[in-house]
């Protein structure tokens, strides 16, 4: 088990490589531990992802009160 500083910093970490594909990251090992059985790394994962998610939400927050516009989304072509 992750303890919860650890979790921060993993989640910080995760933002530093991953950028705006984190919580994608994140929640892809939430799901592969989930389906592996492993509960306890399931919701340490969980926990990481809804700290990348109130920390760019954050960010977007911040963003739009400066009057900066919203980060463009990329949509991938089916």
């Amino acid at each position: 088990m992750i303890a919860g500083s650890d979790e921060r910093k993993l989640a910080h970490d995760l933002i530093d490589v991953h950028g705006r594909e984190a919580a994608t990251v994140a929640r892809g090992n939430a799901r592969a531990a989930a389906l592996a059985g492993q509960a306890i790394q399931a919701r340490s994962w969980i926990r990481v992802l809804g700290m990348i998610q109130r920390r760019q939400a954050g960010k977007a927050s911040a963003l739009r009160a400066t009057g900066e516009p919203p980060p463009t989304t990329f949509r991938r072509k089916k």
